[in-house]
């Protein structure tokens, strides 16, 4: 958790390019409704850097409804 919070979160931006070479962590908040939620991805770049980028999607709870 200590390298999510040393770089500020980049809204993701449809058909943006992203440089990820390494995964380091994926949050998504929990939700009991089927709705649009903000989660967060910290990786590392090709050329090392930590970054971490804000995406949208549906929570959970969406895929656990009939």
């Amino acid at each position: 958790t200590t390298l999510a919070h040393s770089a500020e979160a980049t809204p993701y931006r449809y058909g943006q390019n992203l440089d990820i070479a390494k995964v380091i962590s994926i949050d998504v908040p929990n939700s009991s409704l089927c709705e649009v939620v903000t989660a967060t991805m910290t990786y590392r770049n090709s050329a090392g850097d930590v970054e971490v980028l804000d995406y949208e999607q549906l929570s959970s709870a969406c895929t656990s409804q009939s």
